[in-house]
């Protein structure tokens, strides 16, 4: 059958109540099952977070269709009266049909997404469109048939607006915690920011457990949020014998390194700790993997630093505002027209100071900081503490006033620092290295008021 020929409209229509049917005819042998396995209903801050019993359905309808047809067992023939006019509307999609063949009695046939090729069966299409169904609706199945066309529609370039734009959009995504933002801003160059609640569309929290155990099993994510590139992606069908057609898809070769510099720059200019967690490459809908019967995973991830030590139920992050990631989105789109390309270690060394943790943070944070006055004022006579204390003053002092407070903040500082790396050897160095938190929330704003001041 031609695309052109086929009726989506009737299509759909008949799919939704062919399926309709069969989840009143499976709702007896899924009680049964509820009853005889023990499954509970899992309830977290009043929500039902119950996943959606897709291995019992696939098992339901392996063992209707098997029993049905060889045994000829009665308990099963009603349940597979069912199912048999949802496969028989699934194999009249063009594309689907095409994935078949001509053979009535053949089942599976194969789904690439993106770098990777999985068997699937009309039974697993069953499984997803069931589970996409929209309980409370007059038509639960109509929506999740009207997707599942759009996705059949993409590997024969008949994909258009509305339904296939939501389906055919992929993720590649470094995701950080330490930032509460409410939607999505978009960042230019095909980058985005996303908060968590839109990013748990492509990536599972499971993912996450590894870095995050903690915020993942309590649902305390909304620091979490991601750095995405954005891409087009569509699903190839073949038969068991003639798989779909190769499709590689590479990363973008700087994804890794725009998302870096970006998340440092976001960090200094706030002046928040964010901690890198994972990269995950390659994240379709999670919707468009479950309608295509396809087991939802990334192309390849890398794992980051574990936070779950440093974790606080009882943390308040703040959100940040739309304007204020609109100015570090702004001086990072004029990188290549400012000091920026000299800024960058400079930048990632504040950033990582912010994120030290542990005993002797407080000093190490000191450390990093000297290494960021050293590297940005270039002090070259006899007296480094004199120089930087001169430069950071005629950089950013607009008065008399200014420039004896900076001076003065920027020497003790540098007292602090020396005694940090000479050590306690009498009562004045003892004292001094105590005063290392102190010495950083004075050094610190002084520090990020001279990098975004270079970067202008």
């Amino acid at each position: 059958m031609l695309f052109e020929d086929f009726d989506q409209t009737n299509w759909t229509k008949r799919l939704s109540d062919a399926l309709s049917n069969l989840d009143r005819a499976q709702k007896p042998f899924l009680d049964w099952y509820f009853s005889a396995s023990g499954y509970t209903r899992i309830i977290r801050d009043g929500r039902d977070e119950t996943p959606y019993p897709s291995e019992a359905c696939q098992k339901l309808y392996d063992n209707a269709l098997f029993e049905a047809r060889y045994k000829g067992t009665e308990h099963f023939k009603k349940l597979k009266a069912a199912i048999d006019p949802v496969r028989g509307v699934l194999r009249d999609h063009p594309t689907i049909s095409r994935a078949l063949g001509r053979n009535l009695g053949r089942d599976e046939f194969q789904v690439r997404i993106l770098n990777r090729t999985s068997m699937t069966t009309l039974s697993q299409l069953v499984v997803g469109l069931m589970e996409a169904q929209e309980e409370g609706s007059k038509e639960p199945f109509l929506d999740p048939a009207c997707d599942l066309n759009a996705l059949l529609k993409l590997p024969i370039g008949q994909g258009g607006h509305g339904r296939s734009d939501a389906l055919s959009g992929a993720l590649d995504v470094a995701v950080y915690h330490g930032l509460c933002i409410e939607s999505e801003v978009e960042l230019g160059e095909g980058y985005a920011l996303l908060p968590f609640e839109q990013l748990s569309a492509y990536i599972e929290l499971e993912w996450l457990k590894e870095v995050a155990a903690q915020q993942v099993n309590w649902r305390r994510l909304e620091p979490v949020f991601g750095i995405v590139r954005k891409f087009p992606w569509k699903p190839r069908l073949g038969d068991l014998h003639n798989p779909p057609s190769t499709q590689t898809r590479n990363l973008h070769p700087l994804f890794h390194r725009w998302a870096d510099e970006f998340a440092n720059l976001l960090s200094v200019g706030l002046s928040h700790r964010f901690s890198w967690l994972a990269t995950f490459e390659g994240c379709i809908p999670r919707r468009a993997s479950g309608l295509l019967g396809s087991h939802h995973s990334s192309a390849q991830s890398h794992n980051g630093r574990s936070i779950s030590h440093l974790f606080s139920a009882f943390d308040d992050i703040p959100e940040v505002e739309a304007g204020q990631i609109e100015v570090i989105k702004t001086l990072f789109a004029r990188r290549r027209e400012t000091e920026y390309p000299h800024m960058v270690p400079i930048i990632h060394r504040l950033a990582e100071a912010h994120r030290r943790d542990g005993r002797f943070s407080s000093e190490d944070k000191v450390l990093d900081l000297a290494i960021v006055f050293e590297r940005l004022f270039q002090p070259r006579g006899r007296s480094l503490s004199r120089d930087l204390e001169k430069a950071a003053a005629d950089l950013l002092a607009t008065n008399d006033e200014d420039q004896a407070s900076i001076r003065e903040q920027m020497r003790h500082f540098y007292k602090v620092r020396s005694a940090i790396i000479h050590g306690p050897r009498d009562n004045k160095r003892s004292r001094l290295i105590s005063q290392a938190g102190q010495a950083w929330k004075i050094g610190e704003p002084i520090a990020r008021a001279a990098i975004l001041k270079r970067i202008r």
